[in-house]
């Protein structure tokens, strides 16, 4: 089944309970939207490359100093495919403000009653175009001299932040349909990538000083980014429980904000 910008077919599939047929529509529909719109996974693409080149480029040869085995770009790229994520991920957001000011949501939640399996579609179709990304953005770090020492272990780094990406999606989908403002969608992607760059940027949090490290040790970031790091060099994950309850805390609150959005558009529409 296609979904084009008629709804009834996709209407007359949830009538009959093929809630799955109806999610894979409405992913399909998403990615192409995404695939038209290609600021929306080039721009992204094109900012981690850029920072990941500055940035290992520049301060390689200092980062070495401090970080043992390691190499500095492989310490980098963790933050760099976090950055990725949350201005990636949030095209969620930009795709269902799309379909709130065309309308079309409107007109499914007027015939049927929900609009749940598009939500979810456009969040799993973000999702893929994000993977992608991050992926294109480890190839990236390969041509200017990072060396996975074991690819499960660099898979199991891009899986890290892609499961955060799933929080930003949800929070940007959240403020779409709760403001129906791009200005007010657009504060979850700068949340997301300011925090980031007050965790350990281009070193460990324990060599950083002053206000830094204390904003820095609180951040509900830098243990995402610390297990994406461990993950990647093999070693003891002493950030993992935590980094696994943010994760899991920052999700469900996306999804109830998202519920509480939807609730608030049924009263109010």
């Amino acid at each position: 089944m296609t979904l084009t910008a008629d709804p009834l077919p996709t209407i007359r599939a949830v009538r009959r309970g093929d809630a799955f047929s109806v999610t894979a529509a409405a992913t399909r529909r998403s990615l192409r939207a995404v695939f038209r719109s290609p600021a929306l996974l080039i721009s992204p693409l094109a900012q981690s490359l850029f920072f990941l080149l500055v940035y290992s480029g520049q301060l390689s040869n200092v980062g070495s100093a401090y970080l043992g085995d390691q190499t500095f770009i492989a310490f980098l790229l963790p933050l760099i495919l976090l950055t990725g994520v949350a201005t990636g991920a949030g095209a969620a957001g930009t795709l269902v403000l799309a379909d709130i000011t065309s309308g079309y949501l409107d007109r499914l939640r007027m015939a049927h009653g929900t609009v749940t399996p598009f939500l979810t579609g456009t969040v799993i179709a973000v999702l893929a175009a994000v993977a992608v990304q991050a992926l294109f953005t480890t190839g990236g770090a390969m041509l200017v001299g990072y060396r996975p020492a074991d690819w499960g272990a660099t898979l199991g780094m891009v899986a890290i932040m892609l499961v955060l990406g799933v929080a930003v999606a949800l929070f940007s989908v959240a403020l779409a349909i709760r403001t129906g403002s791009s200005s007010s969608t657009g504060l979850v992607t700068l949340t997301f990538f300011g925090l980031s760059f007050f965790t350990g940027v281009f070193a460990p949090v324990e060599e950083l000083s002053g206000w830094m490290r204390a904003i820095a040790t609180v951040n509900p970031l830098t243990s995402i980014i610390d297990t994406a790091r461990q993950v990647e060099s093999g070693g003891d994950l002493t950030s993992g429980p935590l980094a696994a309850a943010l994760l899991i805390t920052l999700i469900v609150a996306g999804f109830i904000s998202c519920v509480l959005a939807l609730a608030h558009a049924r009263r109010n529409r």
